[in-house]
């Protein structure tokens, strides 16, 4: 969600599974339909919606992790840019259940439920 597409396909590249809600027509799901989805797939979502986190923290949903981004620069260079930075900082820590919050000068890593 507001994350481009070219994210997905860098994604792709590192072999990891990535899929942008375009690349199935998913765009007009709700958010507790992607969440749905995410359990059901073992996904990660990545996102400028901050609503998943909240809904993740208070209905105790298990077995998704998210990443929102809160940053002033949604270009997909940066928000790459971040990715590897993060990749980077958390790699032994991205297994099991997460919130991640990423701003400009910032990142917050949470494990889930909080």
């Amino acid at each position: 969600m507001g994350i481009a597409a070219k994210v997905a396909v860098w994604l792709k590249t590192l072999d990891h599974d990535a899929i942008h809600l375009n690349d199935e027509s998913l765009f007009q799901l709700q958010d507790k339909q992607i969440i749905e989805k995410a359990v059901q797939e073992k996904r990660i979502i990545l996102t400028a919606d901050m609503d998943f986190g909240q809904i993740l923290s208070l209905n105790q949903i298990q077995h998704v992790s998210v990443i929102q981004f809160r940053t002033s620069d949604f270009t997909p260079n940066n928000i790459i840019a971040k990715l590897e930075l993060l990749f980077m900082k958390f790699a032994d820590q991205l297994d099991g259940e997460f919130i991640i919050t990423i701003e400009d000068n910032r990142i917050c890593f949470r494990k889930l439920p909080i």
